[in-house]
């Protein structure tokens, strides 16, 4: 079977790979797609950390395909999406206890399972009601998927690409701004901010909008390099700073089937999001868009 491999920063190359066998437990998955995730471009760019060349089909992880070999508890065919990774590859291997099957109305959707595990547990540890003012610092495909998902009152969104802010609008946001644009009178104003990028810029507006008493929550992936925090308006605001991330897998699967279930009771298609795909062989190109973010982009997948 073809798969991606990550020979080094920035370089990326098919290659030919066996077939994956499945062992007890497992089911071998045609992959359909697998979306290109933020953390992705760590190991596009080259962080310390990373080792390259990287086994094949990673770092591939928001997989949505289709059983081939279910043993006996999926049937041949069935759409799934999941909690597994060597997603960038034709085959990939998966635990049962790791894949959510999908109902057969969704069988023409791109349906991107673990970024909407993510968001969910945004929304969960965020405790977000009608009540609570939000601010979205850094908005793009999770916070969108988290606003999806949200039982949020008055929120706005903050971003630097006109799109996104649109897109927040289009969303339900009650303003979007530009960071050179926020008005004097929103900072220190919200009870809840999430914080969605993961750079350093969005930590520290994110603290600044973050009103006394009021909730921190760290969605952005902040894995290329330590940051700095304002401890004294922390400590002075008496805010709470939640992680937004979970470690859990049983945690994790569990809010991926409630964010699916969720999705589907409201009827919102689970890949209205989606703006750009690319076959397995312009994997680099995917990464570079995912990087620099052309217009229009939202979120990406490779369809192998």
């Amino acid at each position: 079977m073809k798969a991606l491999s990550l020979e080094q920063s920035r370089r990326s190359r098919l290659i030919d790979v066996d077939l994956p066998q499945p062992g007890p437990d497992q089911v071998l998955v045609r992959v359909l797609a697998c979306g290109v995730c933020g953390s992705d471009l760590n190991a596009w760019r080259g962080v310390p950390g990373i080792d390259y060349p990287m086994a094949a089909g990673l770092p591939g992880h928001e997989v949505y395909g289709e059983v081939v070999d279910g043993r006996g508890v999926l049937r041949a065919g069935q759409r799934v999406t999941g909690l597994f990774s060597a997603g960038y590859a034709e085959y990939a291997l998966a635990s049962v206890d790791e894949l959510a099957p999908l109902p057969e109305s969704w069988n023409g959707c791109t349906v991107l399972g673990e970024p909407l595990a993510c968001a969910l547990c945004v929304v969960e540890r965020a405790q977000l009601d009608g009540d609570c003012s939000v601010a979205v610092v850094g908005f793009g495909y999770l916070a969108a998927l988290a606003m999806r998902l949200a039982a949020a009152g008055r929120w706005v969104a903050l971003s630097r690409r006109e799109e996104m802010r649109r897109l927040a609008l289009d969303m339900g946001a009650a303003a979007a701004y530009d960071y050179a644009s926020v008005p004097a009178d929103a900072w220190d104003s919200f009870d809840v901010v999430i914080e969605a990028a993961g750079v350093q810029q969005t930590l520290d507006v994110a603290t600044w909008l973050t009103a006394q008493g009021g909730r921190l929550v760290i969605a952005g992936y902040h894995a290329d390099g330590p940051r700095t925090v304002n401890m004294q308006s922390w400590n002075w605001k008496g805010i709470d700073v939640i992680n937004a991330h979970e470690r859990d897998p049983r945690v994790y699967m569990r809010r991926m089937r409630d964010a699916l279930q969720m999705l589907d009771s409201r009827g919102i298609a689970p890949d209205e999001l989606i703006s750009h795909r690319w076959p397995l062989a312009s994997a680099a190109e995917a990464f570079a868009a995912a990087d620099q973010h052309p217009a229009g982009y939202i979120k990406g997948v490779i369809e192998p």
